[in-house]
């Protein structure tokens, strides 16, 4: 893959020269490390030593010499005014002791739509226009540089993607892939009863070594690609890729029973998620995407609308589809449920590499190899007797 790791700025290049052009939000350009793919079709690692702030009419240095220009995003921001020079004074006051990225413009600052601090402003006398512009916050200063300074570079994609998740965002990751929540995933098994009926899964450790092959090359690690790209499509508002996604993720399953495992669930998972914790990232994955929607682009589709950070959703998805096998695989085997445990545990570094794996797969590059978990789905179909739908 082709590798970005300098910044030529404004003016030090000639646009014309481009090979290529991506646009960003504010957040993505302020990232260290990320596979970014231009309009133009090139994908490339951004690789900076140091998250660095890009703005428009950047350009990025490719290793082949090839430039990609760096065009801001146009994102929903509200202008503010105030009519005086001191009510400018404490807008700004206000406005920096709630920690909110400002922009500041010409006799105005602008923010992010945010009905509280619309609705602040307004209180302070201050008029309140919204408007579609790209935006370019004042960078942090002080001690948050100087921590940066000293802070290790972060090993994977960036700041945004790998953070920890605040209370609210921990809350709806575990409701969302609760063994409780309504999308019916207790009743498939993606294959397993097929191989358990065919000797393939007897015990715990057989169980143990055909789920590592489904996370690191089967059907798991493609669904966290799409989990991944679903992601970024909403995170980036890019309603061709999201529809790009999920018309992959819907066509990748190799049988008639992944299919229907994949979007019942993803259908299952809209529905219970629209209807108790609505999105507007919901509605715009129907609209890019109105046919069967599978799984993972319904559920990183909801992390991002949520704004729940990409690293630790995708690592509890992946823990969510190996709890979800093992459990099926203790009723088929059987085994204890302590049995079941240490496989979920001998998992652990599995899920890890399949979820960093994910993480810097283009969509293009995704691909199963996992061929007897394939033949299990298709075999399932026409099993004799059966526990489970898939």
């Amino acid at each position: 893959m082709l590798r970005a790791a300098s910044i030529l700025r404004a003016g030090e290049f000639d646009p014309a020269l481009a090979r290529d052009r991506v646009a960003l939000d504010a957040d993505d350009r302020n990232r260290r490390r990320i596979v970014l793919t231009g309009e133009g079709g090139i994908t490339f690692l951004l690789d900076l030593p140091q998250a660095a702030s890009l703005k428009d009419g950047d350009g990025l240095l490719l290793d082949d010499g090839a430039i990609v220009r760096v065009a801001g995003l146009a994102e929903p921001l509200a202008e503010i005014n105030a009519a005086t020079p001191l009510d400018f004074v404490r807008l700004a006051w206000h406005l920096g002791n709630r920690h909110a990225d400002v922009e500041f413009a010409r006799g105005a600052v602008r923010v992010r739509r945010d009905h509280v601090l619309e609705e602040m402003a307004a209180g302070l006398g201050a008029s309140v226009t919204p408007i579609e512009a790209a935006f370019n916050p004042e960078a942090s200063a002080g001690a948050h540089d100087h921590d940066a300074d000293h802070r290790p570079a972060p090993a994977s994609n960036d700041a945004k993607e790998q953070e920890s998740l605040p209370s609210a965002a921990l809350y709806r990751l575990q409701a969302w892939l609760s063994p409780a929540y309504p999308v019916g995933a207790f009743s498939f098994s993606g294959g397993l009863e097929w191989a358990v009926e065919a000797k393939d899964v007897v015990d715990a450790g057989s169980l143990q070594r055909w789920i590592a092959v489904v996370l690191a090359a089967g059907g798991a690690f493609c669904d966290a690609v799409f989990f991944v790209h679903a992601w970024r499509a909403i995170e980036t508002a890019d309603d061709r890729a999201l529809a790009a996604v999920a018309e992959l993720a819907a066509a990748f399953a190799p049988s008639k029973e992944r299919h229907l495992e994949t979007t019942a669930q993803g259908a299952a998972f809209l529905s219970a998620t629209r209807a108790a914790w609505p999105c507007a990232a919901l509605d715009r994955l129907i609209a890019a995407w109105p046919g069967p929607c599978a799984y993972p682009v319904a559920v990183g589709a909801a992390a991002a609308g949520h704004r729940i950070a990409l690293a630790p959703a995708l690592a509890a998805f992946l823990h969510a589809l190996a709890a979800n096998l093992i459990s099926a695989g203790v009723r088929l085997i059987p085994i204890g449920q302590t049995d079941g445990q240490r496989v979920l545990a001998a998992l652990e570094s599995v899920i890890a590499d399949a979820a960093a794996r994910a993480l810097a797969t283009p969509q293009e590059e995704v691909g199963s190899a996992a061929f007897r978990a394939d033949l299990a789905s298709l075999r399932h179909e026409t099993q004799y007797t059966r526990l489970f739908r898939s």
